[in-house]
């Protein structure tokens, strides 16, 4: 079972605004490169959309709310619709009388939703204010629910608490369960769970307590994951194949130095891989010291400008193994030829792949080292790196 993990989210689009008075279109027209907010004397006619580092709803919106910020979403006023909200926080202490939809890093509910709340969130909580009339699915690393939940609760999280009172039916994955006060169950209380609940009785249950134990993993799901790896090999070995025919002396350049100088390759080929990490934090630093006024035009710079990078190097991902797959095949024992060698190579590095426990080996060892033996390749010409060939045995007497 799969847990999220802790990350901060950081999500914009462009922005507009379906207003039906002059006064909110002015505020929202002067909010939208750091703040936009709806006074608490104003109201939106109809669906508002907003994107900015801050926004926080005072006033009603009538309609539906579609959000987009870079630091918080506050909504402590009305929104008469569904409210879908992407931002780092989304704080809902006012009322919706549609559903809530939300990604984000923080999730504070101490108001009321009248349809469903939905998200996937580092931590959220609920509460003992709080009122949800609909469903309650949520997929986070800990959850806290201790208001009123008019239906079922549903997801995964890593930690659940409850108390208050839950009308329908409990049904999670999680890590661990804990009820932490009064609880009021009026379906079943079900959790999948590796470990037994904790102070479940505290819970008044109208149904039945199910304790599940963690689903084993599927022989199916297993069988398809190694056919797939199976089908990996297959096409990165005729592709290997296909780069040794059409440049056969560059190639075999490539693997002689993945087996001369095989740290300096992987390191290459390491840094040439992680270069869209590098880049994005680049972005993201200069972004955290920039006015939130650049904080838009900083992502249509970086944002395509990571994702190309992504893609070409996703794309030298797929010959990458070839001059590693090469060098294995020549430093075992036996005479072969270059495109011997790439079978051989790549037919052991599978096997090691799809072992359990150490097939991630395979991949952080083969595709550094190999994308770095091109790059040097590419610097020098056949014949410089003194390649090492299967010598004939000597002749005896």
């Amino acid at each position: 079972m799969h847990y999220p993990s802790r990350y901060g989210i950081v999500a914009v689009v462009a922005a507009c605004f379906v207003l039906g008075s002059a006064d909110i279109a002015s505020a929202a027209e002067t909010a939208a490169s750091e703040l936009v907010i709806i006074p608490g004397s104003d109201t939106v006619e109809g669906d508002l959309y907003a994107a900015a580092s801050r926004i926080i709803i005072e006033g009603v919106v009538d309609g539906d709310l579609i959000a987009f910020a870079a630091e918080e979403i506050v909504i402590p006023g009305e929104v008469t619709g569904s409210v879908t909200a992407v931002a780092p926080s989304v704080v809902v202490s006012g009322a919706v009388e549609g559903s809530v939809r939300v990604t984000a890093n923080r999730v504070e509910v101490s108001g009321s939703v009248d349809g469903d709340l939905v998200g996937g969130a580092v931590t959220v909580e609920l509460t003992p204010e709080s009122s949800v009339e609909g469903d309650v699915l949520i997929w986070a690393y800990r959850l806290t629910a201790a208001g009123v939940i008019g239906a079922d609760v549903g997801g995964s999280q890593r930690v659940l608490e409850l108390e208050g009172s839950v009308e329908g039916d409990v049904d999670v994955s999680v890590g661990r369960l804990v009820v932490t006060g009064p609880l009021e169950v009026g379906g079943d209380l079900g959790y999948r769970s590796g470990r037994d609940g904790e102070g479940l009785d505290q819970a008044d249950v109208s149904g039945v307590i199910a304790h599940k134990t963690p689903l084993p993993p599927n022989i199916r799901v297993r069988a398809l994951g190694i056919l797939t790896r199976f089908l990996v090999v297959l096409g990165l070995t005729s592709a290997a194949l296909l780069v040794g025919w059409g440049w056969p002396d560059r190639t075999a350049l490539a693997g002689d130095l993945a087996r001369l100088r095989p740290w300096r390759s992987w390191w290459w080929g390491a840094l040439v891989i992680i270069s869209p990490l590098i880049v994005a934090a680049v972005a993201a630093s200069i972004a955290a010291i920039a006015p939130a006024s650049a904080f838009v035009p900083l992502l249509a710079i970086f944002v395509p400008l990571i994702v190309a990078l992504s893609g070409v190097v996703l794309v030298l991902l797929l010959v990458a193994g070839v001059p590693t797959v090469l060098a294995i095949g020549r430093s075992l024992r036996g005479k072969r030829g270059m495109f011997g060698a790439i079978v051989i190579g790549s037919a052991l590095a599978g096997v090691v792949w799809l072992l359990p426990h150490v097939g991630w080996v395979v991949p952080l060892m083969v595709l550094p080292l190999g994308l770095g033996a091109w790059i040097l390749a590419f610097g020098e010409e056949p014949g410089e790196a003194e390649p090492v060939r299967d010598q004939p045995e000597a002749a005896t007497t």
